[in-house]
């Protein structure tokens, strides 16, 4: 019989047994014997019949739901209050009252007491017996009992997905403040089960790295309905999210002629101009980060760079030649500001040769300023990344994928200044921390300010949420400290990928289990003996069943690397591993309607097509 089939023979069966509750049967409410089987009918015997079938379907429908509800998950708070309740009135009368009722009650309650006792114990000793030993591992994975004792379930935090427990799907988060970290291959899934739905919900201050634009596309409108401010800096207009202009951020507009920190902050901007390459090439990298960090301080200090304080004039001053450049070094040679002074000096000193390589090595750096789009969108400030703190704000990177690797330095700049200044201002405390979702984070290489947000600046009212597609990305970049980055994490996702190096980390972060292995063995013995009487023969069999505690991993590399694509697995700060269900941000009521649908047709098209149908 297939299931359809059983759907109509159900169907079916209810129908007749709803044939014999005939007419008599609603007569007899209202005391009534006549009706249509006496040949007539009134307009009050109708009209009391069909109130019968109103309440009939109505009741059945409400009881059907109260009863499917009292045993449903969501009531189990409501039994236990009911249970509680029902106990206290029967110990009331059990004590209370003296008569039949008392001593019945008492006689109830001395049995389920008696039975629940032992059943308690019972119960423990079969448990006992069934357990597992732990003798070569503990590792299992985390059930509902773990998510609900570490503050798991529910919203309030960094949603990661869904977890079913009791045929309902229960949302899980991470309320720590603790930074995240991951681990997810392209196109699986990772923006619309991860990115979007926390922007969509997450109410404090938000940095995003946005490769496509996608994001501010899709939640851009409902941030700002969250009460935030949102900035969309995106130099090619890729989002071109409607109702939103081109956000501008001019890195320079941070240095201050009377700053106590601005050589500081001059040779933080100049570190994140310069893209560390390999160990061979360090002393070039420091020496163009030193001029870099002279030739920034010049023109934020310089009285005659009034007016054109932008990364723009400093690529220019790079490109100067022959006098010119002489020119230069010399004016920066009798500035008031002694790194101003020192930079130009020591170009004055440097041979030719060597000032040369230099200073080509910082022009290999800024290449990227060369960009009309880039110079547009660093020659003013419409926003600071110190009001993240201070107010509720979004703020978009857009920077298309095709660009990541060129105009890198760029991310590196804004990433590296919006997470110094928020970790100075110690003393600012919002009720959420600043989310950073650096999304695609490898394509920022190797940033000093990310191993030291990682490392030291959880509790600083900043939480870093990066996003790689693998760990040879981290490992190829940060090198043996790759894993730091791991150990101060308080939340940890992994979606499989076909990386043999990641699978087989997660597989080790997973553990190891003691499981039961049962063996049999079976052996047959046959004999012939020649006597006096004849020949005799035998046959004999034995059968041997051995089980024994055995060792495996809880996951195996190649079964992460084969996890289903709607799974993922995550790791929560002292709790067993979780395997988790993904979940579309377009497929969850809560959230459909607050995020902007790429998909449909534009208000303009829908008219058109409506005009083309009235024609």
């Amino acid at each position: 019989m297939t299931r359809h089939t059983k759907h109509a023979a159900l169907l079916a069966v209810m129908v007749a047994l709803c044939l014999p509750v005939t007419e008599a049967a609603a007569q007899l409410l209202f005391d009534n014997n006549y009706g249509a089987y006496n040949g007539y009918s009134t307009k009050d015997y109708e009209n009391q019949m069909a109130f019968i079938r109103i309440v009939m379907m109505a009741g059945s429908t409400s009881l059907g739901f109260a009863i499917g509800w009292f045993f449903s998950p969501q009531a189990r708070e409501f039994r236990q209050i009911l249970t509680v309740s029902l106990i206290a009135i029967a110990l009331l009368i059990a004590i209370g009252s003296n008569d039949l009722l008392g001593w019945s009650t008492t006689w109830l309650l001395s049995i389920v007491g008696f039975c629940a006792a032992l059943g308690y114990w019972f119960g423990r000793a079969v448990k006992a017996l069934g357990a597992v030993p732990t003798t070569f591992g503990s590792s299992r994975w985390a059930d509902i009992q773990d998510l609900e004792e570490h503050n798991v379930l529910g919203t309030g935090g960094i949603r990661l997905g869904h977890v079913i427990s009791g045929n309902i799907l229960q949302a899980v988060t991470y309320k720590g403040d603790r930074h995240c970290l991951t681990v997810a291959p392209t196109r699986s899934g990772k923006g619309t089960t991860q990115i979007i739905p926390n922007l969509l919900t997450y109410n404090g201050s938000t940095v995003i790295i946005d490769p496509k634009g996608e994001n501010a596309k899709i939640t851009a409108a409902a941030r700002m309905a969250m009460g935030q401010d949102v900035q969309i800096v995106d130099p090619w207009n890729i989002a071109n999210v409607k109702g939103f202009d081109a956000a501008c951020f001019n890195p320079l507009d941070w240095l201050k002629p009377g700053d106590v920190d601005i050589t500081e902050n001059a040779m933080i901007l100049a570190d994140a101009l310069v893209v560390k390459g390999q160990s061979s090439e360090a002393f070039w990298d420091q020496e163009a980060t030193a001029f870099l960090q002279g030739l920034i301080l010049y023109v934020a200090t310089d009285p005659e760079e009034d007016g054109q304080r932008t990364l723009t004039r400093v690529r220019e001053l790079t490109l100067l030649d022959g006098e010119d450049q002489q020119a230069l070094f010399t004016r920066m040679l009798n500035s008031q500001h002694h790194i101003v002074a020192s930079t130009g000096s020591r170009c004055l000193q440097k041979e030719e040769k060597l000032l040369s390589s230099v200073i080509t090595t910082a022009q290999a750096h800024t290449h990227f300023l060369d960009s009309a789009r880039i110079q547009e969108n660093l020659s003013k400030s419409d926003f600071r990344f110190e009001d993240l703190k201070r107010k509720p704000m979004t703020i978009y990177l857009v920077l298309p994928a095709d660009r990541l690797t060129t105009f890198a330095p760029w991310l590196r700049l804004l990433i590296q200044q919006s997470l110094t200044v928020n970790a100075r201002n110690i003393e600012e405390r919002p009720e959420k921390p600043v989310l950073f979702i650096l999304d695609e984070m490898a394509a920022l290489g190797r940033l000093s300010m990310i191993e030291q947000a990682y490392g030291l600046m959880a509790g600083y009212s900043l939480q870093i949420w990066g996003i790689v597609q693998d760990l040879n990305q981290l490992e190829r970049i940060y090198g043996k400290g790759w894993q730091s980055f791991i150990s101060n994490t308080g939340m940890l996702n992994y979606f499989g990928s076909s990386d043999e190096m990641t699978a087989k980390y997660f597989s080790a972060l997973c553990g190891e289990t003691t499981v039961w292995n049962l063996s049999s063995a079976v052996s047959r013995a046959l004999g012939t003996s020649h006597g006096q009487g004849g020949i005799t023969t035998s046959d004999s069999t034995t059968s041997t069943d051995t089980t024994a505690a055995s060792q495996r991993k809880l996951a195996y590399p190649d079964e992460l690397m084969r996890m289903h694509k709607d799974k993922q697995l995550v790791f929560i700060e002292n709790m067993p591993p979780l395997i988790a269900e993904k979940s579309p941000w377009f497929e969850e009521e809560g959230l459909r309607d607050r995020g902007a649908n790429l998909h449909a047709a534009p208000e303009e098209d829908k008219a058109e097509e409506a005009v083309t149908e009235v024609i």
